[in-house]
């Protein structure tokens, strides 16, 4: 039977006509930005090459804008979650603050478990809302992050270091590497969403924050240009709206980082054989590798007699002297770099 999102997604793709992943990831953050500075889209429009009286021009030239726009975006979706997350551009102050906030909700919410009135849904409820903190080293739940996002994720991903000792940022790129292409498109078409809408949370705050300074610089005088709605108070007023829906996108993110949370920590658990092999060494593979890495890369060899590197082409060490010939002769044979 095919899991609701599934089907959702296809159906999404054949009304879009595009993979969900590029449409949440490049093409709605494009609209909104273009959106964001309508006036200067406008504007870019106005100023096509060629016969751009067009209809049918200015549309083209439109999609385009906005693929470019939202490629361009994508390509920030690190640093977005960086900012997020409160790793980046958080004063100390701040980050310490807002760290606390964090942490007497899970105060609240540790206590509110200890009440012996409750019903067993309530209880569940509250330990669905601590699930998605880390665990700190009393194995209680912690908040080490200044934001809900930041917990979220911090959470999920100490669940490799915590249940099988193994670092997520290191195990994490090579088990993707080792998982099937129809897997991993369907993992990501779901985490899509979550970085679509966290993504346009990002252009809507940004945005907001642009319309207002214009506003200011308008209300005081000191430059109209670009001003939206061409009013400093409505311009202003707008500014407000694109962070409450800046705001809004971000809360609409969490339950998809939740859900792909669970996901990452799945694989996890039914992929990690497949970097078994990685933990274990034959004996002296490291001085193969860098053997056979220095003859394919520099067409050197180690001298055994002295242990410094010697051309390949030579019969006899050029550092010592020792006959090589014999030697070489051997490894050759055997098809094997000598460690």
């Amino acid at each position: 039977m095919e899991l609701g999102f599934e089907a959702a997604k296809g159906a999404a793709e054949k009304v879009l006509g595009v993979k969900l992943p590029i449409f949440m990831r490049m093409v709605l953050p494009g609209l909104l930005a273009t959106a964001v500075l309508y006036r200067q889209t406008a504007w870019a429009l106005a100023h096509l090459p060629g016969d751009a009286d067009r209809s049918w021009m200015r549309l083209v030239g439109y999609g385009v804008l906005v693929l470019v726009t939202g490629a361009l975006i994508s390509t920030l979706n690190s640093e977005i979650y960086k900012i997020y997350e409160g790793r980046i551009l958080w004063p100390r102050a701040l980050r310490a603050w807002a760290t606390a906030i964090q942490q007497n909700r899970v105060d609240r919410l540790l206590k509110a478990t200890r009440d012996e009135s409750l019903s067993d849904e309530e209880y569940a409820e509250i330990w669905y809302q601590l699930r998605v903190y880390p665990t700190g080293d009393k194995g209680e739940q912690t908040a080490t992050h200044p934001t809900r996002i930041g917990n979220i994720l911090a959470g999920y991903e100490q669940y490799p270091l915590n249940r099988y000792n193994m670092d997520s940022v290191f195990y994490w790129p090579r088990i993707w590497l080792q998982m099937d292409k129809d897997k991993k498109e369907e993992i990501d078409g779901q985490w899509s969403v979550a970085d679509g809408f966290l993504t346009l949370s990002a252009i809507a705050v940004l945005g907001g924050g642009l319309w207002i300074v214009q506003a200011l610089l308008a209300a005081f005088g000191l430059s109209t240009r670009g001003l939206p709605l061409s009013s400093a108070l409505w311009a202003a007023l707008a500014g407000f709206v694109w962070f409450v829906l800046g705001y809004g996108w971000y809360r609409l993110s969490l339950p998809f980082h939740r859900e792909n949370g669970e996901v990452f920590k799945s694989v996890f658990d039914l992929y990690r054989d497949k970097v078994w092999s990685m933990t274990s060494l034959k004996s002296r593979e490291k001085e193969a590798w860098e053997a056979a890495w220095l003859y394919l890369q520099y067409h050197l060899l180690k001298c055994p007699n002295c242990g410094q590197q010697t051309k390949a082409a030579l019969d006899s060490c050029q550092n010592c002297g020792f006959g090589l010939a014999e030697w070489k002769r051997q490894f050759r044979d055997s098809g094997q770099f000598p460690e």
